[in-house]
């Protein structure tokens, strides 16, 4: 095909893509670049809580004891991920290692009675990501054989520089992975790990402004 060829065939397409805008009504409009360049629409959704920025955070993760019997490790490997997730995305954030905060838990065994804000400062945090997981399993509860990450939690924030307080910011969390049930060829740590990059990735982005596909 010669340039010039090519360049009435680039002008030929544009010129389809203006007539289909044209014949295409309200908010399905949104999709045309996706419909016309491959490129899935977006939009910006704003932070929740725009307030980590240059603060030193820590995240502790609470448990119940079925899912710590069955996932010995799910506080720090949970923490982990919400922080590197919170590393790479909020501008300035400064965090606590996990593995510090997952190894004061195990050593202080009352340590669930502690005022937030006041064990965060304890770890020198400005903020503290109270994790309560509600639902941890790689179990599909529709279908108890087939294999699929489910983790909820409720988020909360606490302002440490307050005790006794009440959190700054409190929301709901919920992911499933793979998204399609139904998915096979995956080990079960394979979906763990999926599971948690998920549900890491939709806890960061309550706290910066972010792109996510248009619905």
């Amino acid at each position: 095909m010669t340039a010039i060829a090519y360049g009435r065939g680039r002008i030929l397409s544009a010129a389809v893509g203006l007539s289909v805008a044209a014949l295409v009504p309200g908010c399905q409009a949104v999709a045309l670049p996706w419909l016309l360049w491959g490129e899935p629409p977006t939009k910006t959704v704003p932070a929740d809580y725009p307030y980590l920025a240059g603060k030193r955070v820590g995240v502790i993760v609470r448990a119940d004891v079925g899912v710590l019997f069955e996932f010995p490790h799910v506080q720090w490997e949970v923490a982990d991920h919400v922080t590197v997730a919170l590393e790479n995305n909020v501008r300035g954030v400064k965090t606590v290692e996990a593995r510090k905060i997952a190894e004061y838990q195990r050593r202080e065994p009352d340590w669930d009675k502690e005022d937030p804000p006041r064990l965060g400062r304890k770890f020198d945090a400005d903020r503290l990501i109270e994790i309560n997981l509600t639902q941890y399993t790689t179990r599909d509860p529709e279908g108890p054989y087939v294999q699929r990450a489910h983790i909820a939690a409720v988020v909360n924030v606490y302002n440490t520089e307050y005790p006794n307080s009440a959190p700054a910011y409190s929301t709901e969390v919920r992911v499933e992975y793979p998204p399609q049930a139904g998915e096979y060829g995956l080990s079960d740590a394979a979906i763990r790990r999926g599971g948690m990059e998920a549900f890491a990735a939709e806890v960061a982005g309550k706290f910066y402004e972010r792109k996510v596909k248009a619905k």
